[in-house]
């Protein structure tokens, strides 16, 4: 079986349906994560977190690193994607990392927010605002189409 590379074109269009609005929605949040050479169970962990009633200072902190972390990672498979001269095998076992990375991420930063609950109600309208905007944007566009 021959792997061909991926052309520049293709790989701008997976970064750019990383980057589109909602990519995390659906992904599958990594069930093992590696940190210095230490693998934490990332999915059951998240799960963990959502579910629990309270947090304790030292857990917001530790989701603070954690998100830090991911958000390192996840830009370094976004620069592989864009740079490295790849499979399309490998670059999509990328993208998959990626969005799975912002899956959690955007999970650790709901669970974050719910302790900040005014600051999350601002931010969340303001999300719902730019997709619905996002979404009438797109369909004035395909009514130009």
């Amino acid at each position: 079986m021959v792997h061909r590379t991926l052309s520049a074109d293709e790989r701008g269009g997976l970064l750019h349906r990383l980057h589109g609005y909602l990519a995390w929605v659906g992904a599958e949040i990594p069930s093992v994560f590696e940190i210095d050479g230490m693998e934490i169970p990332l999915h059951e962990l998240v799960w963990r977190l959502i579910n629990k009633k309270e947090l304790a200072d030292e857990e917001i902190v530790g989701i603070e690193s954690l998100i830090s972390v991911l958000e390192k990672k996840e830009s370094r498979d976004e620069a592989a994607i864009a740079e490295a001269d790849i499979t399309e095998e490998e670059a999509n076992n990328l993208y998959k990392e990626a969005s799975g990375l912002l899956r959690a991420i955007m999970d650790l930063k709901d669970i974050e927010r719910g302790v900040y609950p005014d600051d999350y109600d601002l931010r969340r309208k303001v999300a719902q605002k730019k997709v619905r905007d996002a979404h009438s944007l797109l369909k004035f566009v395909d009514k130009l189409g």
